[in-house]
């Protein structure tokens, strides 16, 4: 069992760490900021926007299709999670940085291939790792030459 910084403060925290096994190694090896709390104890905000916009949900549905496939929940969950966080706006531009560096990763190293489920877990799991600051390319759970290109591709990719 492993403890973490409940203030991460992006990506759907709950919503990630139930996602992939592979989002929990990543995040372990980050060092907490704040309070240490274990994630079994973590548990489900309250609804805060019971509507999104109808643009809201065209970004999130268009992030859902590029790594929602690996993240282990349907496109209506992973909706609720945002109609949960204080900042629906914010998280829904991590999650399409996110996405637009899967792409990207794919497009420019993979030509466009895409590899296993567990592989693309992997990946995806380290882009949100990335999406919380993590930049050593040691820590995402893959070979550093691939945490450097997803890295570049994260950076690269960046939506404000």
């Amino acid at each position: 069992m492993w403890s973490m910084s409940v203030s991460v403060g992006c990506c759907n925290l709950v919503f990630a760490l139930r996602a992939t096994k592979e989002i929990e190694a990543i995040m372990a090896k980050k060092k907490p900021t704040k309070k240490l709390v274990n994630p079994s104890e973590l548990k489900e905000g309250p609804i805060r926007h019971p509507v999104l916009s109808p643009e809201l949900l065209e970004q999130i549905g268009a992030a859902y299709e590029a790594v929602g496939p690996y993240l282990g929940t349907t496109l209506e969950q992973f909706e609720i999670g945002f109609m949960r966080d204080m900042h629906p706006e914010r998280e829904v531009t991590i999650w399409n940085n996110v996405a637009a560096a899967w792409h990207s990763y794919h497009e420019k190293h993979l030509a466009g291939l895409i590899r296993p489920a567990a592989e693309e877990q992997k990946i995806v799991g380290a882009l949100v790792a990335i999406s919380t600051g993590i930049t050593d390319p040691l820590r995402l759970g893959l070979p550093p030459d691939v945490g450097r290109k997803l890295i570049a591709c994260y950076v690269g990719n960046l939506q404000r």
